[in-house]
């Protein structure tokens, strides 16, 4: 909750308004990034509006916002995955409105991605050194071609020809790469160094996101764009990266950061950006903006996250009934080859009630939720659910059977439509009328998703994604959602609807709902009930008052004195 607590605790004595002339550079400091005026429409909804903002060399600038203010799409339009309708980005000499990823990337600009993105199947350095690619000079002999829709093909053919039969200066430039490539590992210590042939897709998500800031790194941009760079991590990891981003400044990166966490916000930028519905709200130094009413409204709405009271039918003061078990894990053991995943693992989430599964990256909270879908298979013990063994069910009789998931980072399908998407997730039914008619009770239930049923979900922001991805889950009619990490990357008033909308789901269809968060007090302020795992095995369990008041979930989940570190 020190999010909250950053925007909010300061009162609204500070002034009125932060003047967003402070976007642009009033002093005698030349800019090495221009916007100017940005528009960019998807099918009628205005996600950039009129945008305009400065950033200098060696700044650290921040942009802020509610999910769907228009934060990752300005991202994508300064890196040139997309091309504004209106307007010019430039950077240095170079005009980038109607350049590709290539043309921005050459100029030096580079990114990290909301959701994370790294190469599954390539070792840590692997995916670091492609970083290197748009900087190579002699295995690249024709790279001014590739820009260029028939001559491109010369560039390729040349980066081939080098690549199978290496000259002399080739060698010699490759042999640079490692050392290179070791540098960025070093900032990262311990989580990458050890760990620079492993298979990317074995690193916890944390380490998956400091290798993508490491390829993003390594081939020393003029400026640095991160998106949601400690998304999905606990307190103790975000110090870690804020420790990192406060060298980086010290060195002179320039950067544009988007992030939820105000608290890193404010420790490290020298300006913010205040976003909301695709324009800027507020603009200036950090302390503020922070106190800046309107930005109070539209980051954190008019109630906290922390004063949200449950509502209950049954008078709290009457002892509430033992929910019948609908799922259980006995006694479960999961290994990865000689690794141990899970031990001795026993949950159970009853009809009806929300269980909160806690613990930090890497304490096995995804290999619980791959056990119960069925993607992963215990050496030993039990998962039932209503009182069937499992065991020999594969995961599209278990979705047929009432288990739905809520997958980490939403993992809706880019290039199809939101109602394509819902479609999706009822593709183990047969009853073309319920489907039909359970459709409009989702659009109806979501009403922003009826407004962009025709729309390309991959053009959504993150808080519409996780909509629909809610949405998609309830298609199959499931009596069980396993939820991973529902509250990533998402902004602290979008948190309090999205928690808030869990607890309606279970209230008005009776689900019984397993939320697997790394956030401890998001999670617990709506369950019933909750564990803590840790290195695999479960260490504490209990009410969710009890956890909540449980000084040693400190030490078993957060570790002592990370939130202090942070803010």
């Amino acid at each position: 909750m020190a999010t909250t607590t950053a925007l909010h605790d300061s009162g609204s004595d500070g002034p009125s308004s932060a003047g967003i002339d402070a976007a642009l550079l009033g002093d005698d400091r030349q800019p090495v990034l221009s916007v100017r005026d940005l528009h960019k429409s998807f099918d009628g909804v205005h996600a950039v509006d009129g945008l305009s903002f400065d950033v200098a060399e060696g700044e650290v600038v921040s942009i802020i916002g509610p999910n769907g203010s228009g934060k990752s799409t300005t991202i994508n339009l300064l890196s040139g995955l997309l091309n504004p309708d209106s307007g010019t980005i430039s950077f240095g000499e170079v005009r980038l409105e109607r350049r590709d990823p290539v043309a921005a990337a050459e100029a030096g600009i580079a990114r990290t991605f909301q959701n994370g993105r790294v190469f599954g199947a390539l070792s840590v350095a692997d995916n670091v050194q492609l970083g290197l690619h748009k900087q190579l000079r002699y295995a690249r002999p024709l790279r001014g071609l590739s820009g260029l829709p028939v001559l491109r093909w010369a560039s390729l053919l040349g980066e081939t020809a080098l690549a199978l039969v290496p000259g002399p200066r080739t060698r010699a430039e490759a042999r640079q790469i490692p050392t290179q490539v070791d540098e960025q590992l070093t900032r990262f210590g311990e989580r990458l160094l050890p760990r620079r042939h492993d298979r990317a897709y074995t690193l916890s998500y944390a380490n998956r996101r400091r290798t993508e800031i490491a390829r993003a790194l390594v081939s020393h941009p003029r400026l640095l764009l991160l998106d949601e760079p400690t998304a999905g991590m606990n307190q103790s990891e975000t110090a870690e990266v804020l420790d990192q981003l406060r060298e980086l400044k010290a060195a002179g990166q320039t950067i544009v950061l988007v992030e939820h966490k105000v608290d890193l916000v404010l420790a490290i930028s020298d300006r913010v950006l205040v976003m909301d519905n695709g324009r800027l709200i507020a603009a200036g130094e950090p302390l503020r903006v922070r106190n800046d009413p309107a930005v109070i409204e539209a980051y954190l709405g008019r109630r906290r996250v922390q004063a949200r009271e449950r509502s209950r039918a049954q008078d709290d003061a009457e002892p509430e009934q033992p929910h019948r078990p609908l799922l259980e894990l006995r006694d479960v053991d999961v290994y990865y080859g000689a690794v141990h995943a899970l031990r001795n693992v026993s949950i159970t989430v009853g009809e009806g009630e929300i269980v909160s599964l806690l613990g930090g990256n890497a304490s096995g909270k995804s290999t619980t939720m791959k056990t119960i879908l069925g993607l992963v298979n215990p050496r030993q013990g039990q998962v039932r659910f209503d009182d069937r063994d499992l065991r020999s069910v594969d995961t599209p009789h278990r979705v047929r059977s009432g288990i739905a998931t809520v997958p980490e980072a939403r993992r809706v399908f880019p290039e199809m439509t939101v109602q394509e998407n819902l479609l999706i997730g009822a593709y183990t039914r047969t009853d073309r009328a319920g489907i039909r008619d359970d459709l409009a009770a989702i659009l109806d239930h979501f009403p922003r998703l009826a407004e962009r049923r025709d729309q390309a979900a991959g053009t959504m922001s993150g808080g519409e994604q996780q909509m629909l991805a809610f949405g998609r889950a309830l298609m199959s009619k499931p009596r069980l959602i396993c939820m991973d990490e529902p509250t990533m990357g998402l902004a602290p008033l979008l948190v309090e609807q999205v928690l808030e909308e869990i607890a309606r789901l279970r209230d008005e269809l009776g689900l019984a709902v397993l939320i697997v968060e790394q956030q401890a007090e998001l999670a617990l302020s709506i369950a019933d009930r909750g564990y803590v795992l840790a290195n695999g095995g479960i260490v504490l369990q209990g009410t969710a008052e009890q956890l909540l008041n449980d000084t040693a979930i400190q030490e078993a989940y957060l570790g002592r004195g990370s939130q202090a570190k942070v803010s």
